[in-house]
């Protein structure tokens, strides 16, 4: 069931109800269970795929607890399994596509395997998988047992789209042991109705015009201004789509108490390439740096020229890790480049202070990060390598003029931006507004003000509903 479906909202009602009804001591079993309910609705025969992850996650978790060796030998080998599962499941078309581009085969026998389904959230999930085996290796925190590693990576709210969350940060509190507070409810509330929005009503309208666009059957002698207008607004969608998707998990979360991390940060005021990865997908950034980008890097000592090149290797496989496609690769290998770029930048400018924090360059590098960022998005969206090359020639090549949408698509394809521009200001705004009001004006904003804007929310999702929009992430 998705997250913006009616399904899916009365499915939470009646899970956090019987969630607080429930002894303290029956709650864990309660949510397991209803995680393996939410996650078969989806398909109930790949139910056995995380559930296999789990178990022999827990056997290597077992064997990692021996001596010193013994642990190194044993947290590989669940690595390899792991990302040779991930593979399997995810990448084998792609390789097997590739590889009878270079020999000439056509892999007829392996046919039935094309039509194997990815299942749900396997990329994230092994990634969770992954970390708490490194995490355990480096004694960071115990072997859990098999119903605590359960819920760490089947938790309902996260296992489609994550956040990407850590053992040693979501398992304990996945005891359940705290008592029910209103804020659970309201904050919880707060944020997945505002996920609701960002969705439904956002992301869905930017969608029917950018699948128009970068559709395979659309036309491809767009104006310059049609392509900018049409990589903006996918630039917005995919941030509303995604953002939406993790603001209603850690609003789902928040309603039983459980705090996931943060996933979002108003990425596109980012001043820099490296700050628009502190932003953007957060938890995702943060397990690359920890355990991919740092410990690739210990090894060369920081050395300029090991460090730019496992920049752009790590950042395309970032890319790949979003979609077995050439031009998910070339999307991470850019912004791997724009890491470069801000490095070397860096590095030029420590013996020049003055020149380094002047404003103008400040400006510089936030304009060419935007610009950068969205130029991006062209071949992350288009169906083709050659359909992005010519989008990106219009871009920045020669200049055409014309519109070949409705006023509709500019109007609201400028709205989203500016209200993407004034959205952390107005969050700031409301922020302020609940700390500073006191006791009798926060108890009159959740009597009358939260409950009539949660109505405007479900009205807005009940007439937008019927564009009933995948969340661009659970592809992935």
């Amino acid at each position: 069931m998705q997250f913006n479906s009616f399904t899916y909202l009365a499915f939470l009602i009646a899970a956090v109800t019987v969630f607080w009804l429930l002894p303290s001591r029956f709650r864990r079993s309660f949510v397991l269970v209803a995680s393996l309910a939410f996650y078969a609705s989806w398909n109930f025969a790949f139910v056995l795929v995380p559930l296999a992850v789990c178990g022999f996650v827990y056997l290597i978790g077992k064997w990692m607890t021996g001596r010193l060796q013994v642990a190194r030998v044993a947290m590989w080998t669940g690595i390899i399994c792991l990302v040779a599962v991930l593979t399997f499941f995810k990448y084998r078309n792609f390789l097997l596509a590739n590889i009878s581009l270079l020999d000439g085969h056509s892999f007829s026998k392996l046919k039935p395997l094309e039509a194997l389904a990815l299942p749900l959230g396997i990329s994230f999930y092994t990634f969770e998988a992954i970390g708490y085996l490194v995490d355990l290796r480096q004694k960071r925190l115990a072997s859990l047992s098999f119903i605590d590693l359960c819920l760490f990576l089947m938790f309902w709210p996260n296992i489609t789209a994550g956040p990407i969350v850590r053992a040693r940060e979501l398992v304990p509190q996945l005891k359940f042991s705290a008592q029910f507070e209103p804020r659970f409810v309201f904050d919880g509330l707060d944020r997945l109705m505002w996920g609701l929005v960002q969705k439904t009503v956002i992301a869905n309208l930017l969608g029917i015009w950018v699948d128009r666009g970068f559709g395979s059957n659309s036309r491809l002698t767009f104006s310059s201004i049609d392509c900018w207008c049409l990589t903006i607004a996918f630039g917005l969608q995919i941030y509303f789509d995604f953002a939406g998707y993790s603001n209603m998990a850690i609003g789902s979360a928040r309603l039983i108490g459980v705090t996931l991390p943060e996933n979002f940060h108003y990425p596109y005021h980012a001043v820099s390439p490296p700050e628009f990865w502190s932003r953007w997908h957060m938890t995702l950034s943060r397990w690359i740096r920890d355990y991919l980008f740092f410990p690739v890097n210990a090894k060369f000592f920081g050395a300029p020229a090991p460090l730019y090149a496992s920049l752009i290797g790590i950042m395309a496989l970032v890319g790949l890790w979003h979609g077995a496609g050439w031009n998910y690769i070339l999307w991470g290998a850019m912004h791997g480049v724009y890491l470069v770029l801000f490095r070397i930048y860096e590095r030029a400018t420590r013996m020049h202070q003055t020149y380094a924090k002047s404003r103008a360059t400040a400006l510089a590098w936030r304009l060419f990060t935007l610009l950068a960022v969205f130029a991006a998005w062209v071949p992350f969206r288009c169906s083709s390598l050659q359909r992005a090359g010519t989008f990106l020639a219009r871009m920045f090549g020669h200049f055409t003029a014309g519109f070949a949408f409705d006023s509709a698509f500019y109007v609201f394809t400028g709205a989203a931006a500016v209200f993407c521009i004034v959205e952390p200001y107005f969050a700031r705004l409301v922020r302020d507004e609940e700390e500073t009001s006191s006791a009798e004006r926060l108890a009159w904003s959740r009597i009358l003000v939260r409950p009539l804007a949660y109505s405007c929310c479900l009205v807005l999702f009940m007439l937008f509903d019927v564009l009933d929009g995948q969340f661009i992430y659970t592809q992935f």
